[in-house]
């Protein structure tokens, strides 16, 4: 049987309420000596604090839940660092709940698990919400954050505060980074049909339309952000001639180099590749992958501030980092 709080006032002939002081580390309110019987008591009783019980009563908690809901890509890996480092500065614990890839069922029951507990807040990484994930966390009264995922014109996200980067000026700044190149003739890989995904499809869009360049529907590939999206993708991009593409991940670039590696095409003379995100991928394949660099590390930061002083949603800068796959033409 478990040892509880009793037990180690009965062993040490002390009140439960001194235990519970010595134990808390309230210092001036017990003797040294009785110090001293209630942790010889506690020791030899294998007693170990209940941490959630006592969060319950005071009803707070240096805990914030990380619930990760996309995989199939490596941007995460720096939003979670980001947010560590700042939690453990700002005196915070973190946990991290996976909740699938894209997957509601699977999120809710992360939410419900991470609810079952005081909080000091939740964070949601790439997290699809829907109206009963609102409606919960809203009811809870915890604090909460999206991180990299946002939307200012539907009802459902409108109110919801969000760190991320402004996806429609990362599709706008690499399209028209390319037509600086002289490129005409320019796809887009493996957006879906998320918030994410069409707010990039609209900053593509846009960018060409406003340089009166033309768009084919087949030159926009849809797919899931992973490496498998960009092997393919890859052959019927070369059948409709294009001269560069932009990836919605770095994931789908490598896929895409991989797969022109096994074809024999030459890169990028015969096709300029411009991945989002510049993650360390970018840097480690050959030719290095010219990317729209997110800061995933400010990101995972600035969420937990964010998210800890009720702040208003915020945009994170990107920027064109030039590496070897885009050439002009």
């Amino acid at each position: 049987m478990t040892a509880t709080i009793k037990d180690v006032a009965n062993l040490a002939g002390v009140s439960t309420a001194t235990v519970s002081r010595v134990l808390s580390d309230k210092k001036g309110t017990y003797s040294q000596q009785a110090a001293q019987k209630v942790l010889a008591a506690a020791k030899k009783l294998g007693y170990v604090k209940n941490v959630a019980a006592a969060e319950l009563v005071s009803k707070s908690s240096n805990r914030i839940a990380v619930i990760l809901n996309n995989t199939l890509t490596n941007f995460w890996t720096d939003v979670i660092k980001g947010i560590y480092d700042a939690a453990m500065e700002m005196g915070y614990q973190i946990f991290i709940l996976y909740a699938g890839d894209k997957n509601l069922p699977q999120f809710h029951n992360a939410l419900d698990v991470a609810l079952e507990r005081p909080l000091a807040g939740i964070l949601m990484i790439s997290t699809m919400i829907d109206q009963k994930a609102k409606d919960r966390l809203q009811a809870s009264g915890v604090p909460f954050r999206l991180v990299s995922i946002y939307d200012e014109k539907k009802r459902l996200y409108k109110d919801l505060p969000y760190t991320s980067s402004n996806n429609v000026e990362i599709a706008t700044i690499a399209t028209r980074y390319l037509i600086e190149l002289g490129h005409e003739r320019i796809g887009l890989v493996g957006i879906d049909r998320s918030n994410t995904g069409q707010q990039r499809l609209f900053g593509f869009e846009q960018e060409m339309i406003k340089h009166q360049l033309p768009i084919e529907p087949s030159w926009i590939h849809y797919g899931n952000y992973s490496y498998p999206t960009g092997q393919n993708s890859f052959a019927d991009l070369l059948n409709d001639q294009l001269t560069a593409v932009i990836t919605a991940s770095d994931m789908i670039a490598v896929g895409m180099i991989q797969q022109a590696n096994v074809s024999g095409i030459t890169l990028p003379q015969q096709l300029s590749i411009l991945s989002i995100d510049g993650t360390y991928l970018c840097d480690i394949t050959t030719p290095t992958i010219t990317s729209v660099t997110q800061n995933f590390y400010q990101m995972g930061r600035q969420s937990v501030i964010g998210l800890l002083n009720n702040q208003p949603a915020e945009f994170i800068p990107v920027k064109i980092t030039e590496r070897q796959s885009t050439i002009r033409i």
